[in-house]
C-alpha cells in the first residue's frame, strides 16, 4: 500500500513525514500544522499506540512528576503561561491530582502532561476542519530512500509513503546493552520489574534521573528490599528549590575561549550570585538560554573533555528533581534502604538463590580493593543509549547508505544548527531533518522540552518557507 503525498489535493500541497510519535514527533506535528496551508498533508508514523507519550510521558505512575517546574513546560515557547491555563481549566476532582506543589513550583505527573500534548495536536485539527491535514499511520519505519525531489519510506508491514520532506523525532534511545548475563538493559520497559522478589536486594547500575524513575516504580510495586545504586561518581541529582532569576550574568568572549576558561567564567558567576544572596541554582537557570551556543563554540576535544570529566557534575546540578521526590530518596538512604556506592563495576556472575541473581564486584573509586555484592536483579539505569547503528533499523539504514553520519562527538546524528542532517559526504542532505535527543550532538541541551518546542518551531517554519 502506498501513501501518495497529496491525496486529492493540487500540486502546491506538501507532504511532511516525521518519523517518531513522542513528545518530540508530536509537537513538530503541532507546529507544522498551525502553519500548514490548506493542502498541505502531515504523516506521523509512530509504532506505539499513543502519541505524545514517548519515554518520559509514557508512565501512569502517580510518583513520576515532571522534572522542570510546569510554569517553564508550555507546548508553545511564545505563549509560556499555557499549560498553566490548561491545568485551571482542569475539572476541579482533576486538580486536586496534578502532581506536586510548593515554593519551587509545580511538578506535573508525566502521564498528565503526555494528556496535555495529545490534546493540543486534537485542538490544532478540530480547528483546521480537514481530515486530511494529519495522517497517523501506526507502524515502524525501517527504510528511508531519495526518489527524485522527494522521500520514500517503507514500514515494517510493507507499507510504503511518499514524502516531500521527511522529520526523524526518534526520541530517545536504550541504553546500550552491557556485555554481561542477567542484565536489564532496558529499564523503561514494564519486564525490568516483574517477577521481582519483593523482599531481596537490587542493583540499579547509575544514579541520575533513570535510577531516580526505576527506584520510585520499585516502591510502587511494593518492593521492599535493598536498594544499591553504582555510579562512577556517585552524583544524585539535586533537589530543586525557590531560585530568583539571576539578570546579571556576565560570560565573556575571555570566558568563552575554552572549556577551562568556560567553567572559571561560571564558577566566578556562582560566586558573585552568592555575594547577593542567590544561589548556584539562578546561574545555573540563567545558562539555559545560552546552553546551545556555548557547547557549538567548544572544540571537539573540549566537548570531548566535558564529556569524560564534567558531565556528570552538569547533569545533577543542572537536571534536578522535585523536592517531594527528592525527599523520598533521601529519606530512604537515611533509613538505608537505599545504598549509593561510588566506584566501576567490574563484573557480573550468575548467583544466590534466585534464578536470576548476580554477583555483582566492582572497584570503589579511589580505592585499589574490589567489593561484591549478591543481588537478585541488575538493571541499567545508565541513561540515554548513543548506539546509533544498533538501536534503530531506519538509523542503521541511513547510516549504511551514507544519507546520515555521527556527529563529531558521537551523540547523535550531525546536523546544521537548523537542524538540516548531514551526510557521509559532508553535505546537507536535502529536505531531511532531525528535531529532539537524535541531533543532540550538534546542540547539547536538545533532551529537555523547553529545548525541544522552541527546535520543533523553529524547523517547522523551515520546513513551510520550503517550496
Amino acid at each position: 500500500m502506498t501513501e501518495p503525498r497529496q491525496p486529492g489535493g493540487p500540486p502546491s500541497g506538501r507532504s511532511i513525514a516525521i518519523i517518531g510519535g513522542g513528545f518530540s514527533g508530536t509537537i513538530t506535528a503541532l507546529q507544522l500544522l498551525r502553519r500548514a496551508g490548506e493542502q498541505d498533508r502531515v504523516i506521523l508514523i509512530e509504532r506505539n499506540r499513543q502519541l505524545g507519550r514517548g519515554v518520559a510521558f509514557a508512565t501512569d505512575d502517580p510518583n513520576h512528576v515532571l522534572n522542570v517546574r510546569a510554569e517553564n513546560m508550555s507546548a508553545f515557547p511564545d505563549e509560556p503561561g499555557h499549560l498553566l491555563r490548561w491545568l485551571a481549566a482542569l475539572p476541579e476532582a482533576e486538580r486536586a491530582h496534578v502532581g506536586t506543589s510548593g515554593p519551587a513550583g509545580t511538578f506535573v505527573r508525566r502521564g498528565l502532561y503526555g494528556r496535555y500534548v495529545r490534546d493540543q495536536l486534537a485542538q490544532v485539527l478540530r480547528q483546521r476542519r480537514s481530515t486530511d491535514s494529519l495522517a497517523i499511520i501506526k507502524d515502524e519505519a525501517q527504510s528511508l530512500a531519495r526518489t527524485g525531489q522527494g522521500w520514500q519510506l517503507r514500514t515494517a508491514s510493507g507499507r510504503t509513503v511518499d514524502a516531500d520532506m521527511v522529520i526523524l523525532a526518534l526520541g530517545n534511545f536504550p541504553p546500550a546493552p552491557l556485555p554481561y548475563p542477567g542484565c536489564v538493559d532496558n529499564p523503561w520497559q514494564p519486564q525490568a520489574i516483574e517477577e521481582i522478589d519483593l523482599e531481596h536486594p537490587v542493583l540499579l547500575l547509575g544514579a541520575g534521573l533513570t535510577m531516580v524513575d526505576v527506584t520510585l516504580r520499585l516502591l510502587e510495586h511494593g518492593f521492599r528490599g535493598r536498594i544499591h545504586a553504582l555510579s562512577r561518581r556517585g552524583l544524585l541529582p539535586h533537589a530543586h528549590a525557590a531560585a530568583p532569576a539571576w539578570r546579571d550574568l556576565r560570560l565573556t568572549a575571555d570566558d568563552r575561549r575554552s572549556l577551562t576558561t568556560l567553567m572559571r567564567g561560571v564558577r566566578r558567576e556562582v560566586a558573585r550570585a552568592a555575594q547577593a544572596g542567590i544561589g548556584w541554582r539562578s546561574v545555573v537557570d540563567a545558562l539555559r538560554p545560552h546552553t546551545q551556543l556555548l557547547w557549538q563554540e567548544l572544540s571537539l576535544s573540549d566537548r570531548q573533555r566535558f564529556l569524560r570529566h564534567l558531565r556528570p557534575w552538569w547533569d545533577a546540578h543542572r537536571h534536578r528533581i522535585a523536592p517531594q521526590v527528592a525527599s523520598r530518596i533521601e529519606a530512604m538512604r537515611r533509613s538505608g534502604r537505599l545504598v549509593l556506592h561510588s566506584g566501576k563495576l567490574q563484573g557480573l556472575e550468575s548467583s544466590g538463590p534466585w534464578s536470576c541473581g548476580s554477583l555483582v564486584t566492582y572497584r570503589p573509586r579511589r580505592s585499589g580493593q574490589v567489593l561484591a555484592l549478591e543481588v537478585q536483579r541488575v538493571i541499567n539505569c545508565t541513561g540515554i543509549g548513543v548506539d546509533l547503528a544498533g538501536s534503530d533499523p531506519l538509523v542503521r539504514q541511513l547510516l549504511q547508505d551514507g544519507l546520515v553520519r555521527p556527529d563529531r562527538a558521537r551523540l547523535g546524528l550531525d546536523a546544521t544548527t537548523s537542524s538540516m542532517l548531514i551526510g557521509r559526504n559532508g553535505d546537507v542532505v536535502p529536505g531531511l531533518f532531525g528535531v529532539g535527543p537524535i541531533v543532540r550532538g550538534t546542540f547539547w541541551e536538545m533532551v529537555a522540552v523547553p529545548d525541544i518546542r522552541t527546535q520543533a518551531a523553529m524547523v517547522a517554519r523551515t520546513v513551510m518557507e520550503r517550496r
